[in-house]
């Protein structure tokens, strides 16, 4: 086994490898392979990135992240829009589950609060947010357990819809419990397969009918 003497070399290599972080001024401190990472970054996923960069260093047992997230005042968006962003990434990310997550910021302090159904929606919640701006911290309090699947209304799948800006087409849903029927005319057969992607992807849908036709044939 190599000595600790190599690993802050080792460390200041990897970090070295992402561009992202070329502008970044980080320390480490090294104790029986347990490293103390601190420094300041202006963006939230710089701060994940560097700690997941060093987690991947061979010899490195522990990474204690002590780096702060430090805005611009004049840079720093409302608590209101980074509530927004966050609720459109959890909706895109998780689907219907994003009901079960209550979500408050507080300066750009943010707490996910809430009970998921699976571990792995935990960590995506965390995952997804990362990159928006304006957040300093994250702390996730979301727990598993039983939870009771929310069924989807016309006007959500009609929102899931038109959330895709290139489809302007006047689409009808009609629900079925857990089947959608789609009808109405779309310009292009790529607009008819997205459309169709979307709903049967939305979760607690379990049969699509598409009668969509394409204008023109």
């Amino acid at each position: 086994m190599k000595s600790n003497e190599s690993l802050p070399l080792k460390v200041a290599n990897q970090l070295k490898k992402d561009a992202l972080l070329k502008d970044v001024e980080i320390a480490v401190a090294i104790s029986n392979r347990e490293v103390l990472v601190t420094g300041k970054v202006d963006k939230f996923f710089k701060k994940e990135l560097v700690c997941k960069l060093v987690k991947e260093v061979t010899g490195i047992k522990n990474v204690v992240d002590a780096i702060e997230v430090v805005i611009p005042e004049e840079n720093q968006p409302q608590d209101k829009d980074i509530i927004a962003s966050i609720a459109e990434k959890l909706e895109k990310n998780l689907g219907s589950s994003y009901k079960n997550i209550d979500v408050a910021v507080n300066a750009g302090h943010v707490v996910l609060d809430g009970i998921l159904k699976w571990h792995y929606q935990i960590l995506l919640a965390t995952e997804c947010i990362a990159l928006i701006d304006g957040i300093v911290t994250i702390q996730n309090n979301i727990t598993t357990g039983a939870v009771t699947e929310l069924l989807l209304s016309e006007k959500d799948i009609l929102a899931a819809i038109y959330k895709e800006k290139m489809i302007t087409a006047d689409i009808t849903v009609d629900l079925n419990g857990r089947k959608v029927t789609l009808t109405g005319k779309v310009p292009t057969a790529a607009q008819k397969n997205l459309v169709e992607k979307i709903v049967t992807d939305l979760s607690g849908i379990e049969e699509v009918v598409s009668k969509l036709q394409i204008e023109n044939n």
